[in-house]
């Protein structure tokens, strides 16, 4: 969906799972979330880190200058060991709560009241922090793909 006319960007993703237990061989949220991006866009990388905040935010600064869009999955809950959002919101320039609003109520019940689905603008890039639910993933890429053209349009207008 375009807003105002405005094109559909080749953007360049980064698509990272968060999780201590999680491999290249079992991560079903990250691969799941990969694959609906590669029938939209060409640039689609893909990493795992450890819930660790410095292992998050490194891959974060690592891929700054090559990625338009970071997607963390995982960390967003309530344990001690979800720190996605909370890393990444120390070093945001903004965060859109409106993401995490949309992203609760269209997901239904209760439970993904508990979740800290959130949006954030960083150095003009755009980074999603998601359940690692695979269920979860077709969703948020419905509500990505409907509003991220227009996010890039917004932030990157002089």
């Amino acid at each position: 969906m375009n807003h105002h006319g405005e094109k559909h960007y080749n953007l360049k993703f980064m698509v990272a799972t968060v999780s201590s237990t999680r491999t290249m061989e079992n991560d079903r949220s990250g691969k799941s979330m990969m694959d609906m991006l590669l029938n939209d866009y060409k640039s689609v990388d893909y990493g795992i880190v450890h819930d660790d905040e410095i292992e998050i935010l490194s891959l974060l600064f690592k891929n700054i200058n090559d990625h338009d869009v970071f997607i963390f999955i995982g960390g967003t809950g309530v344990s001690r060991r979800d720190i996605t959002s909370a890393s990444i919101r120390k070093i945001a320039d903004r965060e859109v709560k409106g993401f995490g609003e949309l992203f609760r109520i269209k997901s239904g019940g209760i439970f993904p009241y508990i979740s800290d689905a959130s949006l954030f603008i960083y150095r003009k890039r755009i980074i999603f922090t998601l359940p690692g639910s695979e269920n979860a993933q077709p969703l948020a890429y419905e509500i990505i793909k409907n509003i991220i053209d227009h996010l890039y349009y917004e932030i990157n207008k002089e």
